[in-house]
């Protein structure tokens, strides 16, 4: 049997054993919703082995063409989780698009995107200068908060009529400055808030912080963290992955905390699960393995840890969407109900299927605006069905993607984390009690 010279032995042999397990059924293909957008059996996960199958038999190269079918996966894992034999299919992928991205280089808008990830500081102040004049570069959309970009650059994600987020002047360390120790914390924990809740959305951040604040845990947002990885290291950039994921294992082994927070399900999954792939240094894996216990999403360690803060109502018909990777990647379902479900006044609405993926898929929708578009209409048409005016979930590439869609249909929703609800909830209780004290 001839295999492609270029992929190493090791892959090989990982791309074998989970090939022997796949009985070819196709329940991948019930659950795939690039499948469903499209008819294309190469969307879904069988069709995908079929070409590592391929790859491996010798009768496929590793080309750009196929690089494109396997930049065509949400990874949303409703493939793994709905197999009957436990085949990987969300880890090979990844495998397959590392292998694929040696052989035929990222396209240079990611490759250029992610050298920046590297180095956290330059990063950084790039966002900070992005945020200064990205007025140049995006209009105000006509019709609400968010911008529109002035120039379309596609191969940037950056369409014509994509709403898009500004990026915030004030940055979330820069608003956590001001906030003074709790004088008698019952826990303190490491707060992993991600690039979106940092530089995009800093007044989830904030929220988080106030809620765990409230219930009398002290959160620490250690200074050398940076970005999770997962963008890199699922597009196929192995290395860049490994070298974010060994910079935040080491910055968060480096203190002392009772659990690390997370607020976000791609960083969450990465740190509990997946940086066991990621990192490639042996001793940073085994720092890995003792903190990896530790990872909780802040709606369980608020599940898990009881909330001591009185909650004030909030009169919305709300309804949540299940992120993939908190969903499937952390297990994290019946947590953020049960919080909402404990806020006076608000009436939690179920969706048909709250866990269908919305077609955000981190970078996805960036290189595959419209096709990620047609995924999201049906989250969409699903939220509608609830009667809520409030769509809540714990992702914001989600909320990103949902309040674009929300935008084009010109619908009246608003999309927020978890975090936010439940934080106007103790916020309209301290303000009662204020009232009454």
């Amino acid at each position: 049997m001839v295999v492609t010279a270029r992929v190493a032995p090791e892959v090989v042999r990982r791309w074998r054993a989970g090939l022997a397990r796949c009985i070819r059924c196709g329940t991948c293909r019930s659950v795939c919703p690039v499948l469903e957008a499209t008819g294309d059996e190469s969307g879904a996960a069988r069709g995908k082995m079929r070409l590592v199958e391929a790859v491996v038999r010798g009768e496929l190269d590793l080309t750009r063409g196929m690089q494109e079918r396997f930049s065509r996966c949400l990874l949303c894992k409703a493939c793994t989780a709905a197999c009957p034999s436990g085949v990987p299919t969300d880890a090979l992928i990844v495998s397959a698009r590392t292998a694929l991205a040696r052989e035929n280089a990222l396209a240079l808008a990611r490759r250029v995107a992610f050298t920046g990830l590297r180095y956290r500081r330059v990063f950084e102040a790039g966002l900070r200068l992005g945020a200064l004049f990205q007025r140049a570069v995006f209009r105000p959309a006509p019709d609400g908060p968010g911008r529109l970009p002035r120039i379309p650059l596609p191969s940037a994600g950056l369409h014509a009529r994509r709403l898009v987020p500004e990026l915030a002047r004030r940055p979330l360390r820069a608003l956590l400055r001001e906030l003074a120790p709790l004088p008698h914390p019952r826990a303190r924990v490491a707060f992993f808030p991600g690039c979106m809740l940092t530089w995009v959305y800093p007044e989830a951040g904030l929220a988080v912080v106030r809620l765990l604040r409230a219930n009398g845990i002290e959160p620490v947002v250690p200074e050398e963290i940076g970005c999770c990885g997962v963008p890199a290291a699922t597009s196929g950039d192995a290395a860049t992955g490994a070298l974010l994921a060994a910079a935040n294992v080491a910055a968060l082994s480096a203190g002392s905390f009772d659990a690390v927070v997370t607020a976000c399900g791609s960083c969450g999954a990465a740190l509990a699960h997946d940086y066991g792939e990621t990192l490639a240094d042996p001793a940073a894996r085994e720092r890995w393995r003792a903190l990896s216990a530790k990872v909780r999403d802040v709606t369980s360690f608020l599940a898990e840890v009881g909330l001591t803060a009185p909650l004030g109502p909030v009169p919305e018909r709300v309804t949540y969407h299940d992120p993939c990777h908190l969903a499937r990647g952390m297990g994290v379902t019946r947590e953020p109900r049960a919080l909402l479900r404990q806020v006076p006044g608000l009436t939690l609405a179920e969706m048909k299927e709250p866990a269908r993926c919305c077609g955000a898929g981190g970078t996805f929708s960036l290189s595959h605006y419209e096709l990620s578009r047609r995924i999201g209409d049906r989250k969409l048409d699903d939220v509608a069905g609830t009667g809520a005016a409030l769509v809540v979930t714990g992702c914001s590439a989600c909320r990103m993607h949902m309040a674009d869609g929300i935008r084009q249909r010109g619908e009246a929703l608003r999309v927020v984390h978890t975090a936010e609800v439940l934080a106007r909830s103790v916020d309209a209780a301290a303000g009662r009690e204020a009232r009454h004290g």
